[in-house]
This record gives C-alpha cells, sequence and structure tokens, in this order.
C-alpha cells in the first residue's frame, strides 16, 4: 500500500512539472525602447522574480496567471500570462519622473538621485521632441549655455561663462578630438544612434583631466533593445531652410547573445542668409555622412565590445563675383573634415563580487581638415584649384578604473594616458605631440546615514609644461585636488557642495595652429602659459507632492577663478600684411592674468501626473577679471519648457523658450582704458507636435524653430577679448536661419 502511494506521489509530482512551462516578460520604456533592469514581477503563490540587466524576466506557470509588474518611476501594470508566453511590456514613466541611472563621473552605474553631481540628462524622449538633428539643437535653450556660430569654425558652445576650451565632450565615455579653433563644432554630432546624453556642470578634473572645468557632455550611444532578432529602422527629416537629412540603421541579436547594430546617413544644408546675395551665404552650405558600428557581448556581470564612428563633411564657401574683374570671377574656399574614432571597452563586476566594478577603455582618434581655394568662373561655374592647406591631428587613449562600494566607504582608483600628435600645412613642425598622463584616485565616505564626502586627487603628467606649477598645499607637487559632499537633509531635500582645481595645458592649436583664408588669420602663440583654475558649487534640491501633482525647486550658484585663462584675442593689424588688414576675423591666442565668473541659476519644474511638465528656469552670469578694472560684467537669462500629452489622441505638444540677454566680452585700450563690445539681446522659441502610428513602428514629429524669426544680432563697442570674441569684429553676429518648419518620420521595421 505505501508503495502504491508513493508511486502515486511521484507520479503527481512528474505531471505537475511538465504541465508547468517556463514564461518570459521582456519590459522596456515606452518612449524610448530600453530594457528596464531590476522590474518587479509579483504573481499568486510566488515569491516573485526581478528583471535581468536585458529587461528579461523569467517565470515558471502552472496554468493562466495575472502579473503585478512595478518600477520606481513608472506606472504600475497588470498582464494576463500563459505557460510558455514570450510578452513585450512597456511600462509609462509616472509623474515623478524616471530616476534615471546615470555613468559620467560615477564610481559604478548610479540612480541620478543618488550621484554627488548635478546631472542633467536629455533622453531619447527629449531628443525626439525637440526634433533634433546634432548637438545644437540640444543645447541652444538650456541655462549657463550659449551655442557661438562662425561661418567656418562652426558653433561652439560657452558654459557658465567659459568659452569651449574648458568643455570636455565625451562619446561613450571617450574624450573627442576639438574641431577648429580648439573647440568642438556642435553641428558636427549627430543624433542619430544616441540614447542620452548626459551634462554635469563644473570640474570633473579628477576623473578627466584637462578641459572638464566648465562642464562636462557624455554622449551616450544607442544599444540595441532584447526583442525582435533582427531590427531596422529609416529616419527622415526636411527643415525648411533647405535641410534634407536621412539615415537607417539595422542590429540584431545574434545566437552568442551578443549585439551587432550597423547605422548610417546623410545630412545635406544648402545655405541661409537672411539677405539676397549671389552667390555668398552667411551660413556655408555642407554636407555630412556618417556612419556607426557597435558590437556588444555580455559574459556573466561583463560587459565588453568594439565601436567605431566616422563621420566626413564637406562645406563650400562661396565667394561674391569680384568687381575688379568685372563680376566674372570669384574666388570660393571648400573645407572638408574627415574624422573618426575606434575604441574597445570593458565594464561590469568581476567574478560574482557585487562590490567591485571596473572600466576600462582604449582608443584611437583621428582627425583632419584640408582647406582649399578655388577660382570660379561665374557663368559657367567652371574652376580652378589656387591653393591647398591640411591638418592632421591623432589622439590614443588609454583609460582605466577599478571601484569598491562598501556600506560605508568607497574607493575608486584609475588611470588616464592621452597622446596627441599633430601635423600638416596649418602647424608648427616644431609642435608635433604633446601628451597628458594622469593617475587619479578617489574616497567615498558615509559617516552617517544622510552624509556623503568624496575627496578625490590626481596626479598629472604633461610632456610639455611642468605641472608642479599646481603646487598642491605649496609642496610643489603636481597634484590636483577635488572634494564633493552631499547632505540629504529628507527625502524631500538634498543639499551639494563642490570643490575642483583645475590644469589645463595650451592645446597644440593654441600652441601652433595658422589658420588662412579670405576671411580669417588666426595664429597659435608658443609663449602660452597653462591656466590654473577653482571652481566652487553649491546647490539644494527640494521635491514634493503627490502622484498627481509634484513639483520642484533647484538652486545652483557657482564661482570660477582662473589664472592665465587663455582665449582668442583680436591681432594688432598695424603689424600684419597690408593686403590682409582687411580681413574679417585676425586674433591669436593669448593669457588673459586673471579671469572670474560668477553665477546664479534656479531652477523650477510642475508636473500633473503623466500629461503635464513645465519646467521654468532663471540665471544670472557675472564676469570680471584683470582686464575689466575690477568692473563686473552682467547677463540674464531665462528658460521653460512645456510638455502636454493628449491621451486620447496619443498627440505630445513641446513648447521650448530661451531668452538670452546682453552679454560682453571686455578688454583694455592700449592707454588703459576700459573697453567692452556687447552682443544684444534675443529670444529663441521652438514648438513641436509628436505622435506614434501603427502600434508605435511610425514615429512622426512636427514642428517650428526660432518662432520670432532671429537672423543676426547687433554687436556694439570695441572689446576685444573673451567669449564672443571668435566671430570677429562685426556689426552683428549670426545667431539663427529665420523661421523654419520641420518634419521628423522615423519607421521601424
Amino acid at each position: 500500500m505505501k508503495l502504491r502511494i508513493l508511486t502515486w506521489l511521484l507520479f503527481c509530482t512528474g505531471l505537475s512539472q511538465a504541465i508547468a512551462q517556463n514564461a518570459l516578460i521582456r519590459v522596456l520604456d515606452a518612449e524610448t525602447g530600453q530594457a528596464l533592469a531590476g522590474v518587479n514581477a509579483a504573481w499568486a503563490g510566488s515569491s516573485g522574480a526581478l528583471a535581468d540587466s536585458e529587461g528579461i524576466i523569467r517565470l515558471r506557470l502552472d496554468g493562466p496567471t495575472t502579473v503585478s509588474l512595478s518600477f520606481v518611476g513608472y506606472h504600475p501594470e497588470k498582464i494576463s500570462l500563459s505557460p510558455g508566453a514570450d510578452e513585450t511590456v512597456r511600462l509609462r514613466a509616472s509623474a515623478a519622473g524616471l530616476d534615471e541611472v546615470v555613468v559620467t563621473g560615477q564610481f559604478t552605474p548610479t540612480e541620478k538621485s543618488r550621484s554627488l553631481y548635478n546631472v542633467k540628462v536629455f533622453n531619447a524622449g527629449h531628443i525626439a521632441a525637440r526634433g533634433a538633428v546634432n548637438l545644437t539643437d540640444i543645447l541652444s535653450m538650456e541655462l549657463n549655455a550659449r551655442v557661438v556660430n562662425d561661418n567656418v569654425l562652426g558653433s561652439n558652445i560657452i558654459l557658465q561663462g567659459l568659452t569651449g576650451q574648458n568643455v570636455k565632450i565625451l562619446m561613450d565615455g571617450v574624450p573627442l578630438i576639438s574641431g577648429e579653433a580648439n573647440e568642438f563644432d556642435l553641428n558636427q554630432l549627430n543624433m542619430n544612434q544616441v540614447e542620452r546624453i548626459e551634462v554635469i556642470e563644473g570640474p570633473l578634473s579628477v576623473q578627466y583631466g584637462t578641459n572638464a572645468l566648465a562642464g562636462t557632455v557624455n554622449i551616450i550611444s544607442r544599444q540595441l533593445p532584447d526583442g525582435k532578432r533582427l531590427q531596422s529602422g529609416v529616419n527622415a527629416y526636411y527643415e525648411t531652410v533647405g535641410k534634407y537629412n536621412v539615415d537607417a540603421s539595422i542590429g540584431t541579436n545574434l545566437r552568442d547573445g551578443s549585439k551587432l547594430s550597423l547605422s548610417g546617413g546623410r545630412n545635406q544644408f544648402i545655405g541661409f542668409s537672411p539677405d539676397d546675395q549671389p552667390r555668398n551665404k552667411l551660413w556655408n552650405p555642407s554636407t555630412q555622412y556618417f556612419g556607426n558600428f557597435k558590437w556588444v557581448k555580455r559574459t556573466g556581470n561583463l560587459n565588453y565590445g568594439l565601436l567605431h564612428n566616422q563621420f566626413r563633411e564637406t562645406q563650400v564657401s562661396k565667394g561674391n563675383p569680384d568687381p575688379g574683374f568685372q563680376y566674372l570671377t570669384a574666388t570660393d574656399n571648400a573645407f572638408t573634415t574627415n574624422r573618426f574614432n575606434s575604441n574597445i571597452f570593458l565594464n561590469g563586476k568581476p567574478g560574482s563580487s557585487s562590490r567591485s566594478y571596473i572600466d576600462m577603455i582604449a582608443g584611437y582618434q583621428y582627425y583632419d581638415r584640408i582647406s582649399e581655394n578655388y577660382l570660379v568662373n561665374v557663368s559657367d561655374e567652371t574652376r580652378k584649384r589656387t591653393s591647398r592647406r591640411s591638418t592632421e591631428f591623432s589622439s590614443w587613449l588609454f583609460r582605466g578604473a577599478y571601484s569598491y562600494t562598501g556600506s560605508g566607504l568607497s574607493f575608486q582608483v584609475g588611470y588616464d594616458v592621452n597622446l596627441n600628435n599633430s601635423a600638416g600645412d596649418t602647424v608648427d613642425s616644431l609642435g608635433t605631440s604633446v601628451n597628458d598622463i594622469g593617475i587619479f584616485g578617489s574616497l567615498n565616505i558615509k559617516p552617517f546615514r544622510k552624509l556623503e564626502i568624496q575627496p578625490g586627487f590626481r596626479y598629472t603628467y604633461n610632456s610639455r609644461y611642468n605641472t608642479r606649477e599646481i603646487n598642491f598645499l605649496d609642496t610643489g607637487l603636481p597634484v590636483i585636488p577635488s572634494l564633493n559632499l552631499k547632505y540629504e537633509v529628507s527625502r524631500a531635500l538634498n543639499l551639494r557642495a563642490s570643490y575642483a582645481k583645475g590644469f589645463r595645458a595650451p592645446s597644440l592649436r593654441e600652441l601652433f595652429w595658422d589658420f588662412q583664408d579670405a576671411n580669417h588669420s588666426i595664429n597659435g602663440n608658443p609663449a602660452l602659459q597653462p591656466e590654473i583654475a577653482d571652481n566652487y558649487i553649491l546647490s539644494g534640491k527640494y521635491t514634493f507632492g503627490t502622484e498627481s501633482h509634484r513639483l520642484g525647486i533647484q538652486l545652483m550658484t557657482y564661482v570660477n577663478r582662473i589664472e592665465r585663462k587663455i582665449e582668442l584675442v583680436d591681432k594688432d593689424r598695424s603689424l600684419m600684411d597690408p593686403s590682409r588688414q582687411n580681413v574679417n576675423v585676425a586674433k591669436t591666442y593669448a593669457n588673459i592674468p586673471e579671469f572670474m565668473t560668477r553665477g546664479f541659476n534656479l531652477n523650477l519644474s510642475y508636473a500633473q501626473g503623466s500629461r503635464l511638465m513645465i519646467r521654468p528656469g532663471f540665471g544670472l552670469l557675472e564676469r570680471s577679471g584683470s582686464k575689466s578694472l575690477s568692473t563686473r560684467f552682467y547677463s540674464f537669462e531665462a528658460n521653460g519648457n512645456v510638455s502636454y500629452a493628449l491621451t486620447a489622441s496619443k498627440i505630445k505638444l513641446n513648447l521650448f523658450y530661451k531668452y538670452n540677454g546682453p552679454m560682453a566680452q571686455f578688454s583694455l585700450s592700449a592707454d588703459n582704458q576700459l573697453l567692452d563690445r556687447t552682443l544684444g539681446a534675443y529670444t529663441l522659441v521652438d514648438l513641436s507636435a509628436s505622435r506614434p502610428f501603427w502600434g508605435d513602428r511610425l514615429f512622426v514629429t512636427l514642428g517650428a524653430r526660432n518662432l520670432l524669426d532671429v537672423t543676426n544680432v547687433v554687436q556694439t563697442g570695441e572689446g576685444s577679448e573673451g567669449l564672443v570674441v571668435r566671430s570677429g569684429f562685426k556689426p552683428s553676429l549670426p545667431i539663427a536661419q529665420g523661421r523654419q518648419f520641420f518634419t521628423k518620420i522615423y519607421y521601424s521595421f
């Protein structure tokens, strides 16, 4: 009898196991399509399960079951699931918003609210709402950021009142080689395969070394989500000013668990001038080609892979017919820019330990720019090349960091090697290389639950300059210090404070560049000395409310003090060749003995459920220094973003606003009198509406840029040093390309 009972029990157990089958849920963000790790799944008769790093939850079910999904920052969902099912669920962000994970400057990937730094994150949803084509479209509407344009040198950023030489631009954590005039042309950074952009204002000089003083911008490329074996998409963009863009992508999840993706595209701009010109355009026509390759593999808790980005741009600056030759000929300038960057990476938790994290990158970058002059027959546009000049820059990067996270004590140690070389007609043969090597470390201490203290140090070496000038604590050591504090007064109120010292050696461009064309005469200065800076930031953020109504207030104040700041300044035209004295832009690099910026920002936010979001902001910038005779120059700015979702129609409306107050640059005349040149105030307003179709396979954005039709902004005065000086002494500067309307369409297969 006992044997029969035992046999029956074993039979029932085997039958139940045979009936029970695995089911699978993939959890994605409804707006970005990115996998959500850590989502909690709960169902009757089970202790639950969590989504893995790929957003996958595996369940073993005996029959049809209701599964509840929940995740911080998202609306909960319930689904009915049967054994053997394979379902994809898209969660919508709640009013509180997703507490996004950030990586820039962190020991390990960290929730934004837990970071020691004030991090701005522009996710795929924001990029889509802006109809953004390049980084200019993203940053031009932000507080503390101003974009300065030049027809040849491109669009560059001013952050915290400091020019682009003090802003670090990263692509997937790798510093990018800057463009002309030692600043990165933001128009060359395409958004076609960008997952998100992380911006940290203030110094990260310990982590990233030179340039990372005013801020760090990290562009993070899109990673192929789980789902279909093969995924592809096509994106098309049209703008009435004469922009025609198209790009495509394809990716696959390979059988070995790795992910492979390819993308490429073409952007074309026919040029723009607010006034009718026979040939010459205020904004040069250009054509860009770009391609991206990404292969990623995960083994255990480690990710490794290979990334490659390729870019080529051609610009043509057409001259007006020359009256000296009876308007039969003209002189054209053509500029071709090539750049690529390749890197291999390894990051994650080694072994089964959850407390250790490694992050290693090795990469190579190359940049060249070719300038050609042509004599053109305007009747038939035939041309003959009269000159050709080229510049090449390359850089090797080797970077690695090891982090250990404990309950009350954490630390990070790492190395950072940058080997830079240059060659070409526009670079002095004596200045072909400069290398920068750093060893850095930080210690994170939590003496009690609400307080976090993180001191950091970087030992730095430069092959051209004596870094002992940093003189840490009067010891003569080339050590850059930093200190970050975070105090959590309550769950609603956080206070942050930071200090960092910065050391920036002059770049090869600033030392040896020689750029000459019909409109520019810019020379390097081999006598330049390194910058030494101190930065202080204090901020506080308070959030309160319910799921239906939520308010946020953030205050931030900062101070930057820089000794021997390197800036483009006006040349003494009387010392130039008489035939070149009337060129539009005549500049050289010089050290400004003392330079100071201070600022105050107020950011507010209000959310009503997931339908309405309002974000106004206000900022005040103050600048002074040795060339201002203690005079303080002020500039006020304000911005705002209103987002409203029409639930029934799935249409999302966005309004973007930015007021830029007058901004002055200053200098001293030969007789020691204060001069200032002021760029007038202007306001930018953009509007967009977006909607998904056909089960989110088609996404359409319609919009208008620059509704107030800003083109050139008046510039008055005679100041010659700092900030907007790079565009020359003109009665007005090009700010925007007039009122434009655009359409952006994305279709995924």
